[in-house]
């Protein structure tokens, strides 16, 4: 790799690392939000409003997940290049 895409690496890697972690922490609220952006204030049933948001709050779980999952292997991917090129 050259030198321009080792020093991205790492950045790019811990952003999407965080990224993830704050949408899995705060997906309740954005759920929540979503919901509410979704039905408006019409009249819903508790059982829909329920079912609703738990699929919401899921989706951004997983999304966050997904991030924290790559932004982790991209520092760790980083950390093994750097040693290597240490030695």
């Amino acid at each position: 790799m050259n030198k321009l895409k080792l020093q991205i690496l790492p950045k790019v890697s811990l952003i999407t690392f965080i990224a993830g972690l704050v949408i899995i922490i705060f997906s309740p609220k954005l759920g929540i939000e979503t919901v509410g952006a979704l039905l408006g204030p019409g009249v819903t049933s508790p059982d829909t409003f329920s079912a609703i948001l738990q699929a919401s709050i899921n989706s951004y779980y997983i999304i966050g997940a997904v991030l924290f999952f790559i932004g982790g292997l991209g520092c760790l991917i980083s950390i093994i290049i750097f040693e290597q090129q240490k030695q």
